[in-house]
């Protein structure tokens, strides 16, 4: 079978990256586009081993682990690499097991597979479909197990060397992350911090004089916006009613909405 290089490599990083995205909504974990693609062009990459003579079979679990591994570690970070990879890796056995049984029921003459990798000559159209329906299928699924926040947080905050104890909830829909750095951004309301803010004329003032100063565009229900958002001195979260705090490598963004509780992604409440 003639294998098209072209194809192998941008079906391969269409897919990582669908599987990708996938993951991070099965974990509920942020995922920088950037990253994710950088990601996804080192799985497409890690797709050449198929272009080897077959590989001996103690050797393909370290074929498909350790590429799993890099792709993970370059999309989501160290953080929980372990978690992610198992997902990533489920899911991708879970859809190269349906290619398989596709391949053993009807035998199309554009799918190959070796040293653990598949390389499927189809239409763009038939791809694009595909991986759409795969991440339906995983937005579908987790929303129907989200995990519901056990009882309420605290956020713990240092700024300018004063402390600050904010009541706070998880939200298994925040997603936002910084796109360069792809820390998860908790939202903070400015009437919470009011002590902090009251030495600058405005919000925008006062993170700007912080580490880490930049403008994050958020889109609501209620539509676009953006806030200012930066590095604290210090982050940590704790459940409620309890004295251990776990530290928190996050950005915080602050609003002007009336609420009284940060809003803290599902990532940093496990």
């Amino acid at each position: 079978m003639t294998i098209y290089l072209d194809v192998l490599l941008l079906s391969n990083l269409w897919a990582d990256y669908a599987l990708l995205h996938a993951a991070a909504r099965l974990t509920h974990t942020p995922l920088p586009k950037l990253r994710g693609l950088l990601g996804a062009m080192l799985g497409a990459i890690s797709a050449l081993v198929i272009l080897l003579p077959p590989l001996p079979k103690l050797l393909l679990p370290a074929v498909r682990l350790l590429p799993a591994g890099m792709v993970c570690a370059a999309a989501f970070g160290r953080k929980r690499l372990l978690r992610q990879t198992a997902v990533f890796l489920g899911v991708s056995m879970f859809f190269c097991g349906m290619l398989r049984a596709l391949a053993v029921l009807f035998r199309p003459a554009g799918l190959y597979m070796q040293n653990t990798v598949i390389y499927a000559d189809i239409s763009l159209l038939t791809l694009l479909g595909g991986t759409a329906f795969a991440s339906a299928c995983a937005a579908l699924w987790a929303r129907h197990t989200a995990a519901k926040p056990r009882g309420g947080f605290r956020l713990h905050l240092r700024l300018a060397g004063q402390d600050f104890l904010l009541p706070a909830i998880a939200d298994t829909g925040n997603t936002l992350c910084d796109a360069f750095t792809g820390k998860p951004v908790v939202v903070c309301p400015t009437a919470a911090l009011s002590r902090w803010l009251a030495g600058y004329p405005d919000a925008e003032q006062a993170a700007a004089s912080c580490r880490g100063f930049r403008m994050l565009p958020v889109r609501t229900v209620a539509g676009g916006a953006l806030l200012p958002a930066f590095q604290p001195e210090y982050a940590a979260v704790c459940q409620a009613g309890r004295t251990a705090e776990s530290p928190a490598d996050v950005l915080i963004a602050l609003t002007e909405n009336p609420q009284t509780a940060a809003i803290l992604p599902a990532s940093v409440c496990g």
